[in-house]
């Protein structure tokens, strides 16, 4: 059975920075971010257990980009709860 993923409005303001961030130096480099974001997306939700993180949180790397996607998986609700796209590049001090 497929997940649900749900994206939190802090995710979706991470998101929507990498956007802008990477629509400045094209619109390729945005539209290949976009890409990996749904592929992301696609493999949550077909298996989202990956590696264990935190105490619950669990993250799934992109594979062209420096970033990581942080979720929570509610198993009796079949729900991926998408906590943060965070960039890798960032200070380590702001991981959440």
């Amino acid at each position: 059975m497929a997940y649900k993923v749900i994206i939190s409005r802090n995710a979706e303001i991470e998101i929507e920075v990498a956007y802008d961030y990477y629509g400045k130096f094209s619109k390729q480099a945005m539209k290949s971010f976009r890409s990996q974001l749904h592929e992301c997306y696609k493999r949550l939700k077909e298996n989202p257990f990956f590696e264990v993180r935190y105490l619950t949180v669990r993250g799934l790397p992109f594979k062209k980009y420096p970033y990581i996607m942080l979720f929570r998986i509610n198993e009796n609700t079949k729900t991926v709860f998408v906590l943060s796209v965070f960039c890798t590049h960032q200070n380590p001090e702001k991981y959440p």
